[in-house]
């Protein structure tokens, strides 16, 4: 072959490659934006229903966590401007973080899902780049509306209380539904959390007043354990003792067997209350329902919908319920089934805490004891308690507060000091988390007066019927 001919034949070869690697470059790019793109719809999904599906907590069935972090610059929610914004704000993935004892685990993570700041930008990238970062470190603030809820449980059978359900009726009716799901199995300090809810349920009902009604109803028993599926699972709620006095021993051997299971139906366990409590309407009867739980619903129900359903209902139930050993996401959700059944939500960590829960529910239901036969309290008394509950609900959220201020100012100040971000970015967010901390306390202060304001006007209330039956009985 001629020395010309080899030189065509080259860049013939040459021209080739060329072309073949500009395709396959061309088209790894399209699929890399493709993906990119639905990567991008999923995370949208995802942080839009953040607050709707919540975490799957059962053993051997969970999914797989869902990580929101991906392209928190596009995604990330604006800076809360009320209460039911900072309520309705989804708790970040360091929320509880202590930045004196976790500041290196912090800062990793932060370096993973954000980009670094290297030179001056505008505004809008700043407050952009700030969203992000701060809804890392969002907290779960209590709701100061709970403070109200909880205010209506210590003045149980008190008159001047508008909603009906709690004055005091002929019968008191208490039903308590138990998660028996899989992830009941998992243990604190040596103990399943299935035998603390039982031992803590067992000790409730033998305190009880005698003359009150009581319930065991539970969800979760069908599952693996019992070569159920999962649709079968979801489907299994039992009234296993049904509303009626208690029979100590009876119950205790109903309860023991129970070992943890299956999935979690909330909202069909709700949707049964009404059935259970079918002998009980509310003209005649106080109703009460305990849910004792250790994650939100996993089978696609709507309890919030259920209890709703259920206060609109002739049986009219206070619906109440305890978290137990619960994440911050199963929290809300939990949170959001106890506001809408007019009851209140508790969340305990532990045995002891679970116990001290079911003692409160007790001194409801001996108040109710004590009316039937004729007995009255110091309202001077449950003022003080009030108040005594107030500050503690109040302090709680400083500290919230604080803890995430801190966590934000720490982690921006060593992000500076590692030259990750610019000296501009780094007097960005200083400024941003003034403002937001100082937000926060405006609203904790707003609505501290308030709760003190209502305190003192039902205490009032309860000084002025007092008066007026002396004066009757007088006359």
């Amino acid at each position: 072959m001629s020395i010309k001919n080899t030189n065509y034949l080259f860049v013939f070869m040459l021209i080739l490659m060329i072309l073949v690697i500009t395709a396959c470059s061309s088209n790894e790019e399209r699929l890399e934006n493709n993906q990119g793109k639905i990567d991008e719809n999923k995370q949208t999904r995802d942080m839009t229903n953040l607050k709707k599906d919540g975490d799957v907590n059962n053993q051997d069935m969970q999914d797989e966590p869902i990580d929101l972090t991906e392209n928190l610059l596009d995604l990330a929610p604006a800076d809360p401007k009320n209460l039911e914004e900072i309520l309705n704000y989804p708790v970040g993935p360091l929320a509880g973080k202590d930045s004196n004892e976790e500041i290196e685990e912090m800062i990793v993570y932060v370096k993973e899902k954000l980009p670094p700041i290297e030179e001056e930008k505008d505004q809008a990238y700043l407050e952009q780049w700030w969203r992000a970062y701060s809804y890392l470190f969002s907290e779960d603030y209590p709701d100061p509306n709970n403070i109200i809820r909880m205010m209506n449980m210590e003045q149980f059978g008190n008159p001047n209380i508008e909603d009906e359900r709690f004055h005091f009726k002929e019968n008191m009716n208490v039903l308590v539904i138990l998660d028996v799901s899989g992830s009941m199995a998992n243990e604190i300090n040596g103990k399943s959390m299935m035998d603390i809810a039982k031992d803590s349920i067992n000790d409730f009902v033998s305190d009880l007043p005698e003359d009150v009604n009581i319930g065991l109803r539970v969800y979760g028993h069908e599952g693996k354990r019992t070569g159920k599926t999962k649709e079968e699972s979801c489907q299994s709620t039992e009234l296993v003792y049904d509303i009626q006095p208690l029979n100590k021993q009876e119950f205790k051997k109903v309860i023991e067997p129970f070992e943890p299971t299956g999935w979690t139906p909330i909202g069909l366990s709700l949707e049964k209350v009404k059935e259970d409590f079918a002998d009980y309407p509310s003209d005649r009867n106080t109703n009460l329902v305990y849910v004792v739980s250790d994650g939100a619903e996993t089978c696609g129900g709507d309890p919030v919908k259920a209890a709703e359903d259920l206060v609109d209902s002739n049986i009219e139930p206070i619906i109440n319920v305890i978290g137990f050993n619960v994440d911050i996401e199963g929290q809300s959700h939990l949170r959001e089934i106890a506001e809408a059944g007019g009851g209140v939500y508790t969340n305990a960590g532990n045995e002891e805490q679970l116990q001290e829960t079911f003692k409160q529910a007790e001194e409801v239901l001996k108040k109710w004891d004590e009316w039937k036969r004729g007995a009255s309290h110091s309202v001077l008394e449950q003022r003080s308690q009030l108040r005594v509950e107030s500050d503690e609900f109040f302090s709680e959220w400083s500290r919230i507060n604080w803890n995430e201020s801190n966590n934000i100012r720490a982690i921006n100040s060593k992000l500076l000091s590692e030259k990750y971000i610019t000296k501009q970015s780094y007097d960005y967010n200083r400024e941003k988390v003034s403002e937001r901390s100082q937000l926060y306390k405006n609203i904790k202060r707003e609505w501290f007066k308030k709760l003190k304001e209502k305190i003192d006007e039902n205490y009032e209330k309860l000084l002025q019927d007092i008066n007026k039956e002396y004066e009757d009985g007088t006359k």
